[in-house]
């Protein structure tokens, strides 16, 4: 079963580049994923969109001492709650058996 991980998060001022070259390196070392996108959500606003093979990729990830959120932190802005980073995961759903 595959697995989806979204992490959002908006860059500091004059930082995107800076989040597009260490979100690029770090997504060449994931040998787990299927898809790796970056997202551009409205107002300087993005988000990563990882489809992984399984939860063990996924977890195997988790575990990691180096991980994406741990190298865009310098980088990104807080949100209001204090929050660096809004993320959620889950297995997907094949839904071709139902239409």
């Amino acid at each position: 079963m595959t697995m989806v991980n979204c992490i959002r998060f908006t860059p500091t001022q004059g930082c995107e580049e800076d989040v597009f070259r260490e979100t690029s390196r770090i997504f060449k070392t994931l040998d787990g994923a299927l898809e790796k996108r970056l997202v551009a959500l409205d107002e300087g606003e993005y988000a990563s969109v990882i489809v992984w093979k399984s939860v063990d990729h996924f977890v195997e990830v988790l575990n990691r001492d180096i991980r994406l959120i741990d190298v865009l932190k310098p980088y990104v802005k807080p949100y209001d709650d204090g929050e660096y980073f809004h993320a959620f995961s889950g297995p997907t759903v094949d839904l071709s058996g139902y239409t």
